[in-house]
């Protein structure tokens, strides 16, 4: 009984994610210059050997481990902030909860168009503004939009959209630990700070475990916040294996001057996959 129940599903699984995959690790070991009837030269793992030696792949992994690392420290400590402040009693929870997660419900497109051309406008931008008006001149002058500070700029927008929803995750975990843990702490004279790190962290493990690996995964996956944060030309600073993998199979931007490369690009797809299973 229990086998004709998870047939369709096995079926389903089988025909949408694993004949694609096993087809990605296929293709990845050609040079195929199209998606139909196209030709192919087989290249064993030479595809995989000319990624680890281009400087354009290899600083889009090195910009993925920067927004992984950097972004996801800062990104953490504001969450566990944010929730050490509306565990902690504070009135009108809900409604901060969801002035938080409201970024979340802001399509990418609209969202990259808030910071780059109003938040970050060199001219009368929100930053601007806000520092020139408590004096901070040095601050002011950033031009966030430049090559030199593109980078930094998505990745601060970047964070400020997650956050929302990794903080639902984690204040759901903290909703479910017993209250007589708290009352009994406060009892020998615990405050705020002292229950949230010997009780809250340590009940909340398993759950900061999957943020973790959330996290990892989004960020290992992230295509169209970089791509629609520098929508005519991809400059380097926001490249991201996603978005270099897209350029290569369908010959568009900066690398599509040779044309399609199909198997290539099923080579970064195929070290993506690795990554998100080792995660």
């Amino acid at each position: 009984m229990i086998t004709t129940f998870l047939t369709p599903a096995v079926v389903a699984y089988t025909l949408i994610f694993l004949y694609p995959t096993l087809r990605t690790v296929y293709l990845s070991f050609f040079k195929v210059s199209g998606f139909v009837g196209a030709d192919m030269t087989f290249r064993g793992i030479r595809n995989y050997i000319e990624l680890m030696r281009t400087p354009l792949f290899l600083e889009s992994i090195s910009n993925i481990l920067k927004i992984w690392l950097i972004g996801g420290v800062v990104l953490f400590a504001l969450v566990f902030m944010f929730t050490a402040m509306l565990s902690s009693g504070v009135k009108k929870k809900n409604f901060f909860r969801a002035i938080i997660y409201l970024p979340n419900l802001i399509p990418v497109v609209a969202l990259t168009t808030m910071w780059t051309q109003y938040i970050y406008n060199p001219r009368y931008g929100l930053l601007k503004t806000f520092f020139e008006f408590i004096g901070w001149e040095q601050a002011a002058a950033i031009q966030w939009t430049a090559q030199d500070m593109l980078f930094w700029g998505m990745l601060i927008a970047y964070i400020w959209g997650g956050v929302g929803w990794f903080l639902l995750i984690i204040l759901a975990g903290v909703e479910r630990i017993p209250q007589h843990f708290y009352e009994a702490a406060r009892l020998a004279g615990a405050n705020q700070f002292q229950m949230f790190f010997w009780i809250t962290l340590p009940l909340l493990r398993d759950v900061l475990r999957i943020t973790v690996v959330m996290w990892s995964i989004t960020v290992l996956n992230l295509f169209a916040f970089a791509k629609v944060w520098t929508p005519v030309v991809q400059q380097r600073a926001t490249y991201t294996p996603a978005i270099y993998m897209y350029e290569l199979a369908f010959g568009s931007g900066s690398l599509g001057q040779g044309g399609a490369n199909v198997g290539k690009a099923a080579a970064v797809g195929v070290m993506l996959l690795i990554a998100v299973l080792f995660i």
